[in-house]
């Protein structure tokens, strides 16, 4: 049996970093395609790849942040919730939009697909986390809105966002929030 200390060390302290506190410098786009290349190594039953990756950038986040302002106020969305929002993209180095992308007429059930999709989402953030950025994933109305996925990302059919992965630096001690109680969540069959 091959143990890596460092990664079960990794993993049983891993915690993601609140978008409040990530702040530029970010990656380069180097660095982000070395950890994204590593982030792909996700299951992927039939290797449909049944997801795609956005990356908003530099100045790409002031034309996200407009869409957000309009798609917000046609919703009718609490301003103070698109003004949160637009502070956490113009704020964020690095925003990777993740896009589920199912492939009809495979025998693979679209579930599977789904699931291989938040594999990514999660393998991202670790990924950037165990490079020494802060990354935390979040959906709300900007991933559940359609058209503002179609006009941001070009969502097509069955696509979804499965989320927004903000990366950026950070300092200062993360505190751990209270974890599940594993006598609560483990039976036995």
């Amino acid at each position: 049996m091959l143990e890596n200390e460092k990664a079960k060390d990794f993993l049983a302290k891993r915690r993601s970093v609140s978008v409040k506190d990530l702040k530029e410098p970010g990656p380069g786009l180097e660095n982000i395609l070395e950890i994204m290349n590593a982030a792909f190594r996700v299951p992927d039953h039939g290797k449909l790849e049944p997801w795609r990756v956005v990356l908003i950038l530099d100045k790409a986040r002031e034309k996200f942040f407009n869409i957000i302002q309009a798609r917000g106020k046609a919703l009718s969305i609490d301003p103070k919730k698109i003004e949160k929002n637009s502070l956490n993209v113009l704020s964020t180095p690095l925003i990777i939009t993740i896009i589920g992308s199912p492939k009809e007429g495979s025998k693979i059930p679209q579930i599977e697909q789904t699931l291989s999709t938040g594999a990514l989402c999660l393998n991202v953030v670790n990924n950037f986390l165990a490079n020494g950025f802060g990354a935390n994933w979040l959906t709300g109305w900007m991933a559940h809105d359609r058209k503002l996925g179609r006009e941001a990302f070009n969502l097509t059919g069955e696509e979804f966002v499965a989320g927004f992965i903000y990366v950026g630096n950070f300092n200062g001690l993360l505190i751990d929030r209270p974890r599940p109680k594993i006598e609560e969540k483990v039976t036995y069959f």
